[in-house]
């Protein structure tokens, strides 16, 4: 092998790994009448779904944030909240 060949080797970039496909993993269902405005599915919501209406409750604002994480309907005391996995 030449000095020639070693190079060429070393600078070759790798070929680009395929992109995942992305968009909402999880459909949120808020229970208006169940729910109490606790506010903490708003403050913890990892991906920042949820924000609070001029009633101080939660409405869904950016859906195709969820990621099915779960943390919110396992959290709320009211059970007010229900995640549906679905297809990405």
């Amino acid at each position: 092998m030449t000095d020639e060949q070693v190079t060429v080797e070393k600078t070759a970039t790798p070929a680009a790994a395929p992109q995942a496909k992305k968009g909402p993993r999880g459909q949120v269902t808020i229970f208006a009448n169940w729910c109490k405005g606790c506010g903490i599915c708003v403050a913890f919501c990892p991906t920042g779904v949820f924000a609070l209406d001029d009633t101080d409750h939660p409405v869904v604002v950016h859906p195709e944030k969820c990621t099915a994480c779960h943390w919110c309907d396992t959290h709320c005391p009211d059970f007010a909240i229900v995640v549906k996995k679905i297809a990405p």
